[in-house]
């Protein structure tokens, strides 16, 4: 695998960036706009890329876009809403063959970044809001997905849990917000928001394909000159400020199998140390937590690690019988302190090196993923390829595990409990 990575200033705040890989036989566009996590604001941001991907100004619904999209060779058009960090990204894509697999020789590519745009920019809108009839599907589709979150309940507690590490941060938000958000939001505050957006959010659009190609640029780069901007600056993310005492929280619901997260928070600056660190610990089927806490003592029937480099968080995540609710946290503490103390074997340390490598090179097999590893890239202030960040991995030592393993600071234990259980 071997990206080629090209970032440039196309407007005030918005960048252009090519990802040439000479695998890939589509070509990707993601158009992403960043923009600070807002209780006030979440709801309508979630909604807005559901309505624009449907349709525009030039295709007023979804059949005659999907007529039009089915014209380019059966090309594809989504939008999607994510959170990294403190911000919340709002995402339209699209995909379609590149311009040498047509018959003809047709301009599909350009054709796609005109429909792609058209819908970002010139929206199907009725008086002072978003077209009423397909705003209100929409509006419902949000209320069910939010709704539909309380019914997979490792999500759910995940989700509960990080509103007692984030406290007071914009990251204790969800994606979508509340039912409460959600149910205030009006065809006209959505598209109030949307104006606001398209003023001030961090643009970065991405193309990955196996050319660069100038005239995609160009494409881009006219349309978006024709929004007025009134540049926010670039979106952040704060690490999580360290609690004075560990937080516990213990909810009742009806489940049958109980769920713990548990977060660790750290101002350690090296990530790549962090993650092989993790990896050790419980990112992997060869993890301590893993072999030791789920397959050798029994007491989870899943348990694993993951982290939130924007904000210096690293968690785990379990499903354990209540009655083994205390056993399992003093047993993850455990497995933490053998890293902390060295307490694991060079062939630990290489196979969690092998996995974090295998995860790297993989990440060229899909334009989302290199997309995706290059915008977190971008958010983070670097520029680092899967090759780059794989040969910073090959140079973590046994110590740096160590001390990435000592920085992390107890934060919160949240489970949610199975009311039979606690009968």
């Amino acid at each position: 695998m071997s990206i080629i990575y090209k970032r440039e200033k196309i407007g005030e705040g918005i960048h252009f960036t090519t990802l040439i890989n000479k695998s890939q036989k589509l070509n990707s566009i993601f158009i992403n706009l960043l923009t600070p996590l807002s209780m006030e604001t979440v709801s309508e941001n979630a909604i807005i890329p559901r309505i624009l991907s449907d349709s525009s100004k030039d295709y007023p619904s979804m059949t005659l876009l999907n007529k039009k999209l089915y014209s380019l060779y059966g090309a594809s058009l989504r939008g999607s809403v994510s959170k990294m960090g403190d911000s919340q990204i709002l995402i339209l894509s699209a995909g379609c063959i590149n311009n040498r697999y047509t018959f003809d020789g047709e301009k599909i590519t350009e054709e796609l970044i005109e429909l792609l745009t058209g819908c970002l920019i010139s929206p199907n809108v009725s008086g002072n809001g978003f077209e009423e009839k397909d705003f209100e599907l929409k509006k419902q589709e949000l209320l069910d997905e939010i709704d539909a979150e309380i019914n997979e309940k490792r999500a759910y507690a995940f989700k509960r849990a990080n509103q007692s590490v984030y406290k007071n941060e914009p990251a204790a938000i969800s994606v979508n917000g509340n039912k409460e958000t959600a149910g205030k939001v009006t065809a006209v505050s959505a598209y109030e928001q949307y104006k606001k957006l398209l003023e001030t959010a961090q643009i970065e659009i991405c193309f990955v394909g196996e050319e660069y190609s100038e005239n995609c640029r160009d494409l881009l780069a006219e349309a978006f000159s024709k929004i007025k901007r009134n540049y926010a600056g670039d979106a952040h993310s704060e690490r999580s400020p360290f609690k004075t005492e560990v937080c516990r929280v213990t909810e009742d619901h009806d489940v049958a199998q109980s769920k713990m997260v548990m977060a660790f928070k750290t101002n350690y600056e090296d990530i790549v140390a962090m993650k092989l660190m993790n990896a050790v610990f419980g990112a992997t089927p060869i993890s301590k937590l893993f072999m030791n806490v789920r397959e050798k003592l029994s007491l989870c029937y899943y348990c694993s690690s993951g982290i939130n480099a924007a904000k210096g968080v690293v968690y785990v995540d379990s499903g354990v019988e209540r009655s083994n609710v205390e056993k399992a946290e003093a047993e993850i503490l455990n497995q933490l302190n053998a890293i902390r103390n060295g307490d694991f074997t060079d062939e630990e340390m290489e196979n969690a090196r092998r996995s974090i490598i295998n995860k790297w090179k993989g990440i060229g097999d899909n334009a989302s993923s290199i997309a995706g590893w290059y915008l977190e890239q971008i958010y983070n202030g670097r520029s680092d390829s899967p090759e780059d960040q794989i040969g910073k991995l090959m140079k973590v030592t046994r110590d740096d595990i160590i001390s990435a393993a000592n920085s992390l600071r107890p934060d919160t234990v949240y489970v949610l409990a199975g009311k039979e259980e606690n009968k």
